[in-house]
């Protein structure tokens, strides 16, 4: 029987939504401590996660036990900050029996910032993506700090291993040159947004710089991108409101922009 008018429109606007997972890292107020580690347990926000209208979560490595892993709302993209110098065998080990646990979309890695060791990170990197799951896609963040920072750096260092994986882009963060940039040499090879916009160094939501994340959005959808985004930094982050409580109202007001613009 056709659809009317009213289901297709339906349709038409399930189609069009941009797929937004939450970071679980976004959430946590120790993210950046030394040594790293959890002080809330995911498994306690997975329920608000899915009445939210999440299409998943961006797993951070730290929040991984068992419970989280087990999780009802499906792990789009494990976040992993394994190292791929020849002594980070055991975390990648751990990476990889965690991506398995959660059956990971993806899995989000960094690569170093000596240059001098880009062959080891090369062999390893390599070596340990053929133990990935077949259907868990590789996608490298190419961090300030790595020597992928820049988009020529990191063309020319995937240009040279023997791998498939995609890109990660900070869209919102980028000049509108930069992400031009990262789009014109990977193409269909950029395959997720990390979505945090700051300025002077402090972090905003996207509806307080609405003209300028509508332009980074307009940029992407002119690219052909139709990926995932996921909500990795908002307002309030390395400020007295960095709860999380706090956190997850902002994350909120993010979702509801993308969710009406991109």
């Amino acid at each position: 029987m056709p659809c009317d008018s009213e289901e297709r429109s339906a349709m038409d606007s399930s189609a069009k939504r941009p797929r937004v997972n939450i970071g679980t890292i976004l959430l946590e107020p120790a993210r950046w401590a030394r040594p790293k580690r959890a002080t809330y347990a995911v498994a306690d926000w997975v329920d608000r996660f899915a009445a939210a209208g999440f299409d998943g979560m961006e797993l951070w490595e730290d929040h991984a036990d068992a419970a989280s892993l087990a999780s009802d709302v499906p792990v789009a993209v494990y976040n992993s900050y394994c190292g791929f110098e020849d002594d980070g065998a055991d975390g990648r080990a751990v990476a990889l029996r965690n991506i398995r646990a959660c059956d990971a979309g993806a899995v989000k890695f960094n690569v170093g910032g000596d240059a001098s060791l880009s062959g080891e990170y090369a062999r390893n990197l390599e070596a340990w993506i053929t133990e990935l799951p077949g259907d868990c896609r590789p996608l490298c963040e190419c961090h300030g700090g790595t020597i992928v920072e820049t988009p020529d750096a990191a063309r020319a260092f995937f240009d040279g291993v023997d791998i498939e994986c995609g890109i990660i882009t900070h869209a919102f963060a980028d000049t509108e040159d930069r992400l031009r940039d990262w789009l014109r040499l990977f193409g269909a090879e950029m395959q997720l947004v990390h979505v945090q916009l700051r300025n002077d160094g402090v972090f905003l939501r996207l509806d307080e710089a609405a003209d300028h994340a509508r332009t980074r959005i307009d940029i992407l959808g002119a690219a052909g991108f139709s990926g995932p985004y996921t909500l990795e930094f908002t307002k309030g982050t390395s400020t007295d409101a960095d709860t999380p409580d706090q956190l997850w109202r902002e994350a909120l007001a993010d979702l509801a922009f993308l969710r009406e613009h991109a």
